[in-house]
């Protein structure tokens, strides 16, 4: 009987068989990324990006590294979202924390803050 990485192989009492069993399938959640985007209009421009809920564990990354990152926060949401970093620049601070924290607050999660939300 061969063993498959991650599973587990367990007697089943009421059967003769042996089962496999897998601790946690990742659902095909690429199917579902049009529609879990939150859209941003920034001087007449809308951009959309993914539901905080819904970045990569690289992009949440990036967004906890942004002060280390030159540009910041600006760099990476136009790594997330092309161009929306960019037109961000021009806004006052104000509005990028309040955009950053609906955003976040939409999906029920929080990624850190970065310097322009903490300035």
């Amino acid at each position: 009987m061969g063993n498959r990485p991650g599973a587990l192989l367990f007697p089943v009492p009421h059967l003769t068989t042996w089962r496999f069993l897998m601790g946690y399938k990742v659902p095909d959640w690429k199917k579902s990324l049009d529609q879990n985007k939150f859209d941003v209009e920034v001087d007449g421009s809308t951009f959309l990006l993914p539901k905080a809920e819904y970045m990569t564990g690289a992009q949440v990354q990036r967004f906890s590294e942004a002060d280390d990152v030159e540009g910041g926060v600006y760099t990476v949401l136009d790594e997330v979202s092309p161009g929306l970093g960019t037109a961000m620049k021009d806004v006052p601070v104000k509005y990028v924390k309040e955009f950053i924290s609906e955003w976040q607050k939409d999906s029920g999660i929080s990624l850190g803050e970065s310097s322009a939300s903490s300035s």
